[in-house]
């Protein structure tokens, strides 16, 4: 059984980040990137191409539908999900307990669990950092996937939560 990475490597900024016991998020190929606002839709095509990198199967960014998005969580938040179809008709629960993490401008708020790896952020410049963020961790989890060269076990993202306001920057 192949193991999870276990702690991302990045210079230090001013981050918290908290990594969680429990079931790692194993990736498959249902899994896509989900956005709630289409006019920073094209600022997810890095994680696109880098997932296509390594993986060599294209992922697609689709929006969320609105049935599954409350309309007060998509004017707080300016939202990117990695998850499957199934856990994206859950996101009003996912967003639901985090209403209240103060979230300030040009900052982020990223969370890897079993089911889905989150970002959110309330302006462009904290989505932009996030979005830099998760493509770093993304990189690290595939490469030491990868570098194992167990290729018959999932892809998996340790649990995690992360607030930061600024990109972390590889060390």
């Amino acid at each position: 059984m192949s193991r999870y990475l276990n702690k991302f490597e990045f210079q230090p900024t001013e981050v918290e980040i908290n990594y969680l016991e429990g079931e790692p998020l194993k990736l498959t190929e249902k899994f896509s990137f989900y956005h709630n606002k289409n006019f920073f839709r094209n600022k997810i095509t890095p994680l696109q191409i880098l997932m296509k990198n390594y993986v060599k199967t294209p992922l697609t960014a689709a929006g969320i539908r609105d049935s599954y998005l409350d309309e007060k969580y998509t004017q707080k938040y300016l939202i990117v999900i990695f998850t499957d179809n199934e856990t994206i008709k859950k996101t009003n629960e996912i967003l639901a307990s985090k209403e209240t993490l103060p979230i300030s401008p040009s900052c982020y708020y990223m969370e890897s669990t079993a089911e889905y790896f989150l970002l959110l952020a309330r302006d462009l410049d904290g989505l932009k950092y996030g979005l830099q963020t998760m493509e770093l961790f993304l990189k690290q989890v595939l490469d030491h996937y990868f570098k194992q060269q167990n290729f018959d076990d999932y892809i998996k993202i340790r649990p995690f939560q992360l607030k930061a306001c600024q990109p972390l920057k590889e060390p």
